[in-house]
């Protein structure tokens, strides 16, 4: 099972990774910062070994040799421990061995005649020499020390000063995960605050006195909250509504169902075609609802693609002009290459739409004119007819869902609603108009015009 993803935890890993390498560059500091010191004590008492010894040989250079290993036990082995021991060993100014221990590690002495110091290994053991030129005798010393009590004061040292950083570490480590966990609450008062809702409180949550970083995510969440609650009251309003739309159709369909049985021939005929016409309406009903619910959702069925409206129109031509003709109704066209970007279905819903409303409420022999244009960065879809026209302080009030102007026209209220819809998620605007001629509606549609890119053909009617 994967790991849950914790705040707390990124929190402390962060945390505790920075105090780790915090620790681990004061070890290694602390380390160098006691070596030192240490080798400065130890490195002068070495040259100090060293320049005794110097003094304790003879003048006479050919009893350097005989008198070296008294000089070593009563010098070099008195000025040692059970931990170290030193060795020396001389030769002249050639290089030509003279006393000593010849089989010692060795490095030429610098040209400036002072002491140089080296670390090297002899027999297994690590050492320290030094190294210096002898004016007075002539002669090249060089003084081995072995490093076990030096290392061994470094440890302790290095000890000394690890423990007080070593408990620092586990008290920061304490301190950490008590803040982060204090720091962490409000998170978990707004979890309380959320769980202890109901699912139908959608009221703001209080920011009360919660740290920045909080508070910015409760005004986040309240305004997801204000949106929701818009939502469902605008989703209560439209149930509520298409429930009473579609109990009138239905009461009348059940009514002549059951009067038809007790009708004659001729009556049931008439009951027949009442049934259809309440059957058509509900059918239509059915389809705006369908259509406007697709028309807000998401998904790939309102992807946007580049498209013509002009080819959009001539696709959708032929049924108007059946329609129209039936009605004895004159209606044109006038179209331009319009390009847009968008869903396919939404603009052939929103032109149905609003060439349904133009055909339901313009009179016989009236006239509709149907126009697509560029014009500048945007693209003008208009349909005018020759109907009875909007009053301008009803202009507002068709776009709202079930709002009729004549209930005697068929229709459910949902068109114009569904073209409002359509035309604010392709980013454009809708007006309401009086034609030139005073007479009639003119709707105009404004959309983004599509820029740098050419429509590819394609089958409209596919």
């Amino acid at each position: 099972m994967k790991p849950a993803n914790s705040l707390r935890r990124k929190l402390l890993r962060w945390l505790l990774v920075a105090l780790s390498a915090l620790v681990a560059v004061g070890i290694v500091t602390d380390y160098f910062m006691a070596l030192e010191p240490a080798r400065e004590v130890y490195d002068q008492h070495l040259l100090k070994l060293a320049y005794n010894l110097e003094r304790s040989l003879p003048s006479d250079q050919a009893r350097w040799q005989a008198s070296y290993p008294e000089i070593e036990r009563t010098l070099l082995r008195s000025e040692q421990d059970s931990y170290d021991s030193a060795k020396a060993a001389i030769f002249d100014l050639q290089g030509r061995f003279i006393a000593g221990v010849q089989d010692l590690p060795i490095r030429a002495a610098g040209n400036d005649n002072k002491p140089l110091f080296y670390e090297a290994e002899y027999k297994g053991d690590p050492i320290r020499v030094v190294v210096f030129k002898s004016q007075s005798l002539d002669a090249v010393f060089y003084l081995a020390e072995t490093t076990y009590k030096r290392n061994r004061l470094v440890q302790k040292t290095l000890l000394h000063m690890i423990v007080p950083e070593l408990v620092f570490a586990i008290f920061s480590i304490v301190v950490l995960w008590i803040g982060v966990g204090r720091g962490l609450q409000p998170l978990a008062q707004i979890r309380a605050q959320i769980n202890a809702r109901s699912e139908t409180d959608l009221s703001p949550m209080d920011e009360g006195k919660a740290p920045v970083e909080i508070r910015e995510i409760i005004v986040a969440l309240n305004s997801l909250l204000a949106r929701l609650d818009h939502s469902l009251k605008l989703q209560n309003q439209f149930l509520a509504n298409a429930a009473h739309q579609l109990r009138t159709p239905l009461a009348g369909l059940q009514m002549q169902l059951e009067l038809a049985s007790d009708q004659t021939p001729e009556d049931r005929a008439q009951s027949h075609e009442r049934m259809l016409v309440s059957t058509r309406r509900i059918v239509r009903l059915a389809n705006q609802l369908l259509a406007l619910a697709r028309a807000e959702g998401e998904g790939e069925v309102n992807k946007f693609t580049p498209l013509d409206i002009s080819h959009a129109i001539e696709a959708m031509a032929a049924e108007w002009l059946a329609r129209a003709y039936d009605k004895g109704i004159d209606l044109g066209f006038n179209l331009e290459s319009a390009q847009v970007s968008g869903s396919l279905w939404q603009i052939q819903e929103m032109l149905a739409n609003l060439v349904d409303n133009a055909l339901r409420y313009t009179p016989v022999d009236g006239n509709i004119t149907i126009r697509c244009m560029q014009h500048g960065s945007e693209v003008w879809i208009e349909v005018e007819d020759s109907g009875p026209g909007i009053a301008p302080d009803q202009r507002e009030n068709v776009f709202n869902r079930f709002f009729r102007l004549d209930e005697n026209q068929e229709g459910c209220g949902l068109g114009l609603a569904i073209v409002r819809e359509i035309v604010r998620h392709h980013g454009g605007k809708i007006t309401l108009e009086t034609p030139e001629h005073a007479q009639g509606t003119l709707v105009r549609i404004t959309l983004p015009r599509l820029q740098g890119q050419e429509v590819n053909l394609f089958e409209l009617n596919s």
